[in-house]
């Protein structure tokens, strides 16, 4: 008898082990609010003072209903159409409990590709992010766009 609850408690253990793995890595359900009107930038990066000391992460990155900006100290560096991104995924890198994603787009006659590396500043209250990763898969479908779960954040 022992030996028949030792075995359902371990049965249950395990369902329930797979469940909250199961429930980390499905897509979250986002909540992303109106889109921005063209001319209304929404920040999706997160603010490093530490790295910004260190002169690492100095830019911030904006968007809008048909942009990606890359500003420094409030002038834009460069700006990219969403319909010229082709991949957003995350990376492996974490700063302050935060994974860091790749924003790779083409630029020019010659299809050249470049990248950015955006540290996402999704929060319970912020949802920006979500609403760029939205924004990008509506400007250009054919985009390679990772979906955002628990453990992607």
């Amino acid at each position: 008898m022992h030996q028949f609850v030792y075995f359902i408690f371990s049965l249950l253990s395990l369902a329930f082990f797979i469940l909250l793995i199961c429930y980390c890595f499905k897509p979250l359900p986002f909540k992303k609010g109106l889109p921005p009107s063209p001319g209304e930038m929404k920040k999706i990066s997160a603010n490093t003072p530490i790295l910004k000391k260190l002169g690492m992460n100095t830019e911030d990155y904006y968007y809008d209903s048909d942009f990606l900006y890359q500003q420094r100290e409030g002038e834009t560096l460069c700006k990219v159409p969403l319909e010229n991104i082709i991949r957003i995924k995350v990376t492996g890198t974490e700063v302050s409990s935060r994974r860091v994603w790749l924003v790779r787009y083409v630029t020019g006659a010659y299809k050249t590709e470049r990248e950015f590396r955006v540290l996402n500043n999704y929060t319970l209250f912020n949802r920006d992010f979500a609403g760029f990763l939205a924004a990008v898969k509506e400007a250009n479908p054919a985009a390679e766009v990772q979906e955002m779960t628990l453990g992607r954040l």
